[in-house]
């Protein structure tokens, strides 16, 4: 990735006097009114305007499923299979609660519960030798709270009288799951269980009829649990889901628990923040059961998110009733998508160390970009599905923008009954809207990571099949038709080669039938006839003394588009082994490039060594021409001199010769 980086890094800076030199511009420059083609400079262009249109023949996208994620020893996972008309959404972080094989939890959302404070036996725990019952539809109980009491007998009585015995009771919220202090008391009545209960700002009161016999008898240590509902003094009058509150009571396996009153604002559902984004208001249940074998009391608890709702009159939520299925899975089945990821046995080492115990860096690749999703134990399978999708769609920018479309690029498979490729429980579904190489994804990260997901390819990746038509606007005339299937057109244009985005032209949808997406052929206009505007742009050096003596040294474009290894990735041993092939193709179009620089360097430099010759010819013949020989000058000074010096001795003999004459003739 560095690499290719730096090979675009050459090729955008490198320049000579402020000529950029390797990034196509010292040949051609080219514009479209689209983001579909684009253009790869090989050499010298002409000017020109194209028109090119395109029929395309969609091929299929890559689809990815991971292994089952299952849930670890210890854990559980929870999840709505039904909302019925409710506005429970989704149900998480299920603790200490039996699984769904004994039957799925009916959660009943209710506007309220008028007929004032009840109690019923919930469950309970004889040992051997015990004889009781208990009137439950005749028992009472006064409570300012919902919740679970549990009655245990801490003395042994063989008769069918109650009076004298021993009991203790504590009370176990449904709103908080707080526990209660035990207190003792002492049945002061032959026939019923009575008592008031105060600890801790729990205030109950209680009378419970019992039935018995002769043979009647109790254990120290047997117990029951009875359900309390608290309806917080509600009135006929009173309307609870429409100012966001409202009633929950949970059935699981025909065992109902008690009436957990909401009567608070917006306590259950809030009020719609108008936001365009769907926020959750998550409830928290507590259930309490005895173990009928061992009298151990278990307290468990569900979380339960309502989804907002369009405001009332009042400006408050507005709760839906109904019945809402929810599931709840144990060790070895498939992982809910509110499962935590720490939760879940793919993620556990042959250790037993979890790999989430430290963030993980997951990197997914595409043909020509990255993005990291961290991964940490707090995650939920659904936060982990949001977290892919936003990567592929957002990051890697493969969404379509079809809402429809990107929501399923990474789906979480919760149930059986799906068609074609979401048929797996407990697996993540992964699918790019992008046909062919350009929308395949790879993925990097520790070998530990990588086994824990263990993403394979159940649909290969094919490309487009594309007829490109190319029209001179200019003269109306065909420059050419190719058909490719690689999204590369090649010399139907001089000097350039045109690359197709593998969206154009093609629309997706989603087919819920089989589970997967569909392309077609589209029918967009902007997408069927594209534009291009291609300028000559070449580097001429002047390599003659005339007009026309010219070299063209213009360089083509060098960068990881043209040398073909932009989509070149080696996440894995069979694209390592495509890399070999595209990396040898580059370095061979690279030397081509260099060798074509070359020639034409020697070619400069032989013309500026033979002008150089020729200069030097020039400037040799100008120096004889120009240069005197001193000798020969010299001499014939000396001479000119000494004829000039006789010349002057005769001249002036002869003019003494009257001089002469006269003195003679003096004498």
């Amino acid at each position: 990735d560095q690499l290719k980086e730096e090979i675009d890094r050459i090729s955008d800076t490198t320049q000579f006097n402020t000529k950029k030199l390797l990034n196509g511009s010292s040949s051609g420059a080219w514009n479209s009114g689209t983001s579909k083609i684009s253009a790869i400079i090989t050499g010298s262009v002409a000017d020109g305007n194209y028109d090119i249109s395109l029929n395309v023949d969609p091929g299929q996208n890559q689809v990815l499923t991971s292994q089952i994620l299952t849930i670890k020893d210890g854990k559980l996972g929870a999840q709505v299979n039904s909302s019925g008309s409710s506005n429970i959404v989704e149900a998480r972080n299920p603790q200490n609660i039996p699984t769904s094989a004994t039957g799925n939890y009916q959660v009943m959302v209710t506007d309220k519960f008028t007929a004032g404070d009840t109690i019923n036996l919930a469950s309970s725990y004889w040992q051997d030798k015990s004889l009781f019952s208990i009137d439950d539809a005749n028992s009472v109980v006064s409570s300012n709270q919902s919740g679970y009491m549990q009655i245990e007998f801490t003395k042994s009585s063989d008769t069918a009288d109650l009076a004298g015995t021993n009991f203790r009771v504590r009370f176990i919220s449904a709103e908080t799951g707080e526990q209660g202090a035990w207190v003792n008391f002492t049945s002061a009545l032959d026939n019923s269980l009575s008592g008031t209960y105060t600890v801790g700002g729990i205030n109950v009161s209680f009378q419970i009829p019992v039935t018995s016999g002769a043979a009647s008898r109790v254990t120290s240590g047997d117990s029951m649990l009875f359900n309390v509902s608290d309806n917080k003094g509600m009135t006929n009058a009173d309307m609870l889901l429409a100012s966001g509150g409202g009633t929950i009571q949970i059935t699981q396996n025909g065992i109902t628990g008690p009436f957990i009153t909401y009567n608070e604002v917006n306590s259950l559902t809030k009020a719609d923040n108008l936001d365009g984004i769907t926020d959750f208001n998550t409830v928290t249940v507590y259930m309490a059961r005895l173990d009928a074998k061992t009298g151990q009391l278990d307290i468990g608890s569900l979380g339960l998110d309502f989804k907002e709702n369009s405001r009332t009159a009042g400006g408050n939520g507005l709760t839906m009733s109904g019945i809402a299925t929810i599931e709840v899975r144990g060790k070895g089945e498939p992982a809910t998508a509110t499962t935590k990821l720490s939760d879940i046995s793919n993620f556990i080492d042959t250790d037993g160390n979890n790999l989430l115990q430290l963030t993980q860096e997951l990197t997914i690749y595409s043909s020509n970009s990255k993005t990291i999703v961290y991964i940490d134990s707090v995650d939920t399978v659904a936060t982990l599905n949001q977290k892919l999708t936003d990567a592929i769609g957002k990051n890697l920018g493969l969404a379509s923008g079809n809402a429809a479309v990107d929501n399923k690029i990474s789906q979480y498979i919760n149930n059986t009954g799906g068609q074609g490729f979401t048929t797996v429980p407990g697996t993540i579904l992964l699918q790019t809207p992008v046909t062919g190489e350009a929308g395949k994804i790879y993925f990097g990260g520790t070998d530990k990571l990588l086994k824990a997901f263990g993403f394979q390819t159940v649909q290969e990746a094919k490309n487009n099949n594309t007829t490109a038509t190319i029209k001179n606007n200019r003269t109306g005339v065909i420059e050419g038709v190719a058909t490719t299937d690689t999204g590369l057109v090649k010399d139907l244009i001089k000097g350039l080669d045109i690359a197709f985005d593998a969206r154009a032209y093609v629309d997706v949808s989603w087919n819920e039938a089989t589970g997967s997406m569909n392309f077609v052929q589209g029918d967009s206009l902007e997408n069927r006839n594209m534009n291009l505007h291609v300028v000559d742009n070449r580097t001429v050096a002047q390599i003659g003394t005339m007009k026309g003596e010219t070299l063209d040294v213009s360089i083509p474009q060098v960068d990881n588009r043209s040398l073909g290894i932009y989509d070149t990735v080696i996440s894995s041993q069979e694209e390592a082994g495509f890399a070999i092939t595209q990396l040898d193709e580059a370095i061979s179009k690279v030397v081509s490039v260099r060798a074509t620089i070359g020639a034409q360097i020697n070619r400069l430099e032989s013309a500026i060594n033979s002008l150089g010759t020729t200069a030097l010819n020039v400037q040799a013949a100008d120096s004889r021409i120009r240069d005197a020989d001193f000798a020969a000058e010299s001499a014939n000074l000396s001479m000119s001199q000494l004829m000039y010096q006789t010349d002057i001795a005769v001249l002036a003999q002869a003019n003494q010769i009257p001089s002469v004459a006269l003195t003679l003739l003096q004498r």
